[in-house]
């Protein structure tokens, strides 16, 4: 079932926004989207990177509650598992299919 819009967090309803942008053709929605995903608890997740070799997802920032956190090991397994104890999972449905892979 879906997650009703008035339930969103601070992350969800951020991402919902720029799913909204990029469906509406506003400049630089693109980039955004394909580089951002949210995380099973609803933290909004920035500059999101998949490593083909050794198969794993990076960011370079996470927001959680609304705070951007620059400082953070952000890394999810290729089903989106979290690798770091404080992290949650990512929500491998709102992963871009053309995320940026290196």
């Amino acid at each position: 079932m879906k997650k009703d819009p008035n339930d969103y967090t601070t992350g969800e309803r951020k991402f919902a926004d720029l799913v909204a942008a990029f469906k509406a053709g506003k400049p630089n929605a693109y980039t955004y989207r394909v580089n951002s995903a949210v995380t099973k608890d609803g933290d909004f997740v920035i500059g999101l990177t998949y490593h083909s070799e050794r198969q794993y997802y990076s960011a370079s920032a996470i927001e959680i509650d609304g705070v951007r956190d620059n400082s953070k090991l952000c890394s999810w397994d290729a089903e989106g598992g979290a690798l770091e104890s404080d992290l949650s999972d990512l929500n491998i449905n709102s992963v871009h299919t053309s995320v940026r892979t290196v």
